[in-house]
């Protein structure tokens, strides 16, 4: 079945409406660029806002750890009513007591300070988590937009080699029915119209998922998109780029959880040291007792808590923490070697496809010009249609390898970001304030009461 020629101009009117930034043509001046595709799913991608919630609940381990430095204050309230007989007289009596007991805790094996530092740790390798999280995200919307962008240019090159297949049909058929041809070449030229029409179905399925991961990640429909470009500011080489990996967020996550876990253990052993505490408290009872119309009580004192033994359920917790710092080196080293791998891979893919690109623009012009002298040989008789038709099937098939490996570079750039930690809003230089990480921390570091958290 060929594609007729209503059909074939639907087609490059279609492509209009899809393709309004294809490569080499002018973009609208409303058209979205990657700046603010970077900015929209920086505000609104709920990823992010799940991982700023997560590290404002981590803020919180740090007062609750400084609560170990504060007193604990009760106030004890009693009403007991006694009725009864005695040898000496019937007992009809109401007791009413209150009572305020402060706690003060003076040393508890230097577990309160150790609790502290590691809640400080944890709050700052959450803080470093929430920047790679940030990188992720950004990295998707590269991955994403410059898909969407890919797939459209490829749907219009399929669409532009559909509508040159289905003239290459015409004119064979208009030559067939005047005896220049023979019936093969009309099956021949049938043959790369209905291939042409299967790589049109292909583009659009591309299409519509690359539209939906774009939909994912930022939140919207993508409108005209602007051609991506490549990320700026790269290192020279990969050993500039090895020595930058070293501040990436997630090697600065995992150094952080091994500090973390060396105060756990401090922890941990402080529960098999003395803790002291000062205690006080204030009573009072009304009608404690027959004859004695109320009691006043005031005491303070020091008690001291030397543990002997506890099931050994310390001594396990302590070699528990130790091994479990074990453990957090060795995601530590572990994160190390996946920055360094993530750094060569983006470098070794950046490099590749900017050679792709250089050799592919020049497959490009040449199958370009190909074409144009095997199209001009076949009409005096020295090119057959199938020479025709493989010369435009190359033409096309470089077309689409060429956009393809534009994309591979733009995404490999900014993987090159991420991996040196620069694929962030600050590191970008975004047109967007930055999340604050330190407002809910500071506000609520050293707060004594509340449970709002605005």
């Amino acid at each position: 079945m060929s594609i007729g020629p209503s059909w074939a101009r639907s087609a490059s009117i279609l492509a209009c409406l899809l393709i309004p930034c294809a490569s080499g043509l002018p973009t609208s001046a409303a058209a979205t660029t990657l700046d603010q595709a970077f900015v929209d799913a920086y505000l609104e991608n709920p990823r992010l806002r799940a991982g700023r919630a997560q590290l404002r609940a981590t803020d919180e381990l740090v007062p609750q750890a400084l609560s170990g430095y504060r007193p604990t204050v009760e106030i004890d309230g009693s009403l007991e009513g006694v009725s009864g007989q005695t040898d000496r007289g019937d007992i009809d009596r109401l007791t009413t007591g209150a009572a305020l007991s402060l706690r003060q805790n003076l040393y508890a094996g230097g577990g309160t300070q150790a609790l502290v530092d590691a809640s400080l740790e944890v709050v700052a390798a959450t803080r470093a988590q929430l920047l790679s999280l940030e990188q992720t995200v950004l990295t998707d919307v590269v991955a994403a937009y410059s898909a969407v962008w890919r797939d459209r240019v490829v749907l219009e090159l399929a669409l532009a080699n559909a509508s040159r297949l289905d003239r290459q049909l015409q004119a064979t058929r208009d030559r067939f029915s005047v005896g220049e041809v023979a019936r093969t070449d009309v099956a021949q030229a049938q043959a790369r119209v209905a291939g042409a029409r299967s790589d049109i179905e292909q583009a659009r399925a591309d299409l519509a998922a690359s539209v939906a991961a774009y939909r994912a990640v930022i939140g919207e429909d993508p409108q005209d998109l602007a051609e991506p470009e490549p990320a700026a500011d790269l290192p020279a080489s990969p050993e500039a780029a090895f020595l930058l990996a070293a501040t990436n967020p997630e090697v600065v996550a995992a150094a952080r959880l091994v500090e973390s876990q060396r105060h756990r253990i401090d922890v941990a052993y402080a529960d098999l040291l003395p803790s002291l505490d000062l205690t006080g408290d204030l009573s009072y009872l009304d009608e404690p007792s027959a004859g004695l119309d109320y009691q006043r009580r005031a005491t303070v004192g020091l008690q001291l808590n030397i543990p002997l033994y506890q099931g050994g359920l310390e001594y396990s917790q302590v070699r528990e923490n130790r091994q479990t710092l074990l453990q957090r080196q060795g995601e530590l080293e572990n994160s190390v070697r996946s920055v360094q791998q993530q750094v060569t891979t983006a470098w070794e893919q950046l490099i590749a496809a900017r050679a792709a690109i250089e050799a592919l623009k020049a497959q490009v012009d040449a199958n370009r010009i190909a074409l144009d002298g095997v199209q001009e040989e076949a009409q005096v008789g020295q090119r057959t249609v199938l020479d025709v038709l493989d010369a435009e099937q190359e033409l096309f098939e470089s077309q689409v390898d060429l956009v393809r490996a534009q994309r591979v570079e733009t995404v490999a750039s900014y993987q090159l970001k991420a991996a040196i930690g620069e694929m962030t809003v600050v590191g970008l230089d975004l047109d967007v304030d930055p999340y604050d990480a330190e407002a809910y921390f500071e506000q609520q570091r050293t707060r004594l009461f509340g449970i709002d958290t605005q």
